[in-house]
């Protein structure tokens, strides 16, 4: 076979296999399906520019990549929404069907990197070693963040109530 194949078959495999979790990472920043669905398209045309895809060390790499430019990806078009939105371009109601539960409102006022722990660890299932290792943090920074932001969360809860 030769490498465009490969590369074919690698990376309808990525998508097949990761699509999902790059839309649930994307979705908890911007609380949109179709900005979301943006965000995985444009993940994806990044692993398809990607030069090297060979040089990817097993699956738990990938992920890891894919988890990196998710969040990079995510927060750029968060921001990027946030100044439309404040510029006045884009004041529309939400879409049917995008009324958040009260947990997924809550979460949307931690802040993008809380948001990003919360879901890596309780959403993905990593251990906070492993999300240490994706973000760059310590691990015992992973610990303590995690911490904080349960506090929050629950402390929102509660008032909500």
């Amino acid at each position: 076979m030769n490498g465009k194949g490969r590369d074919d078959a690698f990376l309808s495999e990525c998508v097949a296999r990761y699509s999902d979790m790059v839309f649930r990472l994307a979705y908890q920043y911007l609380f949109n399906r179709q900005d979301a669905e943006d965000v995985v398209q444009d993940v994806f045309f990044a692993l398809v520019r990607r030069s090297e895809l060979g040089r990817f060390n097993g699956d738990e790499h990938v992920k890891a990549w894919l988890i990196r430019v998710t969040v990079n990806k995510s927060i750029n078009a968060a921001a990027y929404l946030a100044r439309r939105r404040a510029a006045g371009i884009e004041n529309r109601p939400a879409a049917s069907g995008e009324e958040h539960s009260g947990l997924e409102e809550q979460l949307g006022r931690l802040s993008p990197s809380d948001r990003q722990l919360i879901y890596l660890h309780y959403y993905e299932g990593y251990t906070a070693k492993e999300i240490a290792g994706f973000t760059g943090l310590r691990e015992n920074a992973v610990h303590k963040r995690l911490s904080r932001a349960r506090q929050k969360l629950k402390n929102y809860l509660t008032e909500e109530d």
